[in-house]
C-alpha cells in the first residue's frame, strides 16, 4: 500500500529527473514519454491519497486551518495541472521544446509548492514514527 510520504518522494524524485531532461538542448522523446506517464501515475496516487486524507480529516471535524487551506488549494492546482497537460502534448513538446521548458519549470514550481503544502498540512494527522536522520560518513 502507497502511503503519502512515499508518493511525494518518488514525484520529488520524479520531477527532479524532469528538471534534467529539460536541460537537454533536444527533447529527449523517448524518455519525455515515459516520464510523463510516471509522473500522472504518480500525480494520480497522490490525489487520491490527499483526497481520502482531507475527506478523513472533514470527517473528524478537524478544523486544522493549514488542511482547510489545502482543501481550498486542490482545485486550482488541478486546473493547472490540466490545463498544462492538456496544451503540451508529446507532438508539441517536441515541436516547440525551449517553450515547454519555460512552462515546465511554472509547472515544476507548482508542483513542488503543492507537495510542501500537503506535507505540512497533513504529515502531523499521519501519525508517523520520526525519521531517523541519516547518518554521515566519517572521514579519516
Amino acid at each position: 500500500m502507497l502511503d503519502l510520504p512515499s508518493v511525494h518522494c518518488e514525484l520529488r524524485a520524479a520531477i527532479d529527473e524532469l528538471e534534467g531532461l529539460t536541460a537537454q538542448q533536444h527533447c529527449p522523446q523517448a524518455a519525455m514519454a515515459a516520464l510523463r506517464y510516471r509522473l500522472m501515475r504518480l500525480s494520480r496516487a497522490r490525489s487520491k491519497l490527499v483526497r481520502a486524507l482531507c475527506t478523513r480529516l472533514q470527517e473528524e471535524a478537524t478544523n486544522d486551518a493549514a488542511v482547510l487551506a489545502l482543501i481550498a488549494l486542490v482545485p486550482a492546482s488541478r486546473r493547472l495541472s490540466s490545463t498544462h497537460i492538456s496544451t503540451w502534448t508529446l507532438r508539441r513538446v517536441a515541436a516547440d521544446w525551449q517553450g515547454y521548458c519555460r512552462a515546465s519549470a511554472i509547472m515544476r514550481a507548482a508542483m513542488r509548492r503543492q507537495i510542501d503544502a500537503e506535507a505540512a498540512a497533513l504529515y502531523p494527522h499521519l501519525r508517523l514514527p520520526p525519521v531517523a536522520e541519516p547518518s554521515l560518513p566519517h572521514g579519516d
